[in-house]
């Protein structure tokens, strides 16, 4: 049960701790898109001036104690806030996972490589690939199915299906950059596998 209780501490670090680092390089991610899919000019704004405003909804969802989401370029319906609100708590929940399960996980990892154990980690690390490899495939046959879905089972209401007439920030978060976002935590995840695999072999053939 202890071991159990690991590789779930584990897969909660690996899973926060990459959404994490998603929303950090969505930020430089953005600024590139501006650029590729000349959102200034949907905007009709500098391209500075949208950073500025992609920024502010980025600090927002960090932010627990601000109660509302201010963008100062774009109308924010009712429907619209309450979805940025229910995105803003699963953003906090994340980091407090994260900040509570990386360094009990880092433990754990450092006691397993000293004794090297890393061989116990491959059937999780296998497990895991075998899940991505059946998310990747279902982004790619249809990804607007694949975020719909993504949607429907972290929200209970349907404040997410944002009128570009009511909220038209999503005028500039097209498809495409959340794919790209999704992509990124993928391959983090699967790079992270892999080298379970390998540190695992290594392991198996010292024993």
């Amino acid at each position: 049960m202890r071991r159990w209780g690991r590789l779930v501490t584990m897969w909660l670090a690996l899973i926060s701790g990459i959404i994490f680092v998603v929303t950090l390089v969505s930020v430089p991610l953005f600024v590139g898109w501006i650029h590729w899919d000349r959102l200034d000019r949907v905007a009709g704004m500098s391209p500075a001036r949208l950073l500025h405003n992609y920024l502010n909804m980025w600090s927002y969802l960090y932010m627990p104690w601000v109660h509302r989401l201010w963008l100062p370029d774009f109308r924010v319906s009712v429907s619209g806030a309450t979805h940025f609100a229910d995105v803003q708590r699963l953003f906090v929940l994340n980091l407090v996972v994260m900040v509570v399960t990386v360094p009990l996980t880092w433990k754990w990892l450092h006691r397993l490589r000293e004794q090297h154990q890393g061989y116990l980690l491959r059937t999780s690390a296998w497990g895991g690939l075998t899940v991505v490899a059946a998310l990747l495939v279902a982004m790619g046959l249809n990804f607007n199915v694949f975020f719909i879905a993504f949607h429907e089972l972290l929200f209970r209401n349907q404040d997410w299906e944002f009128d570009p007439q009511l909220d038209p920030i999503i005028n500039v978060l097209p498809e495409g950059f959340f794919a790209a976002c999704f992509a990124i935590g993928f391959l983090l995840l699967v790079g992270a596998l892999v080298s379970m695999l390998v540190w695992g072999r290594r392991d198996a053939r010292r024993g």
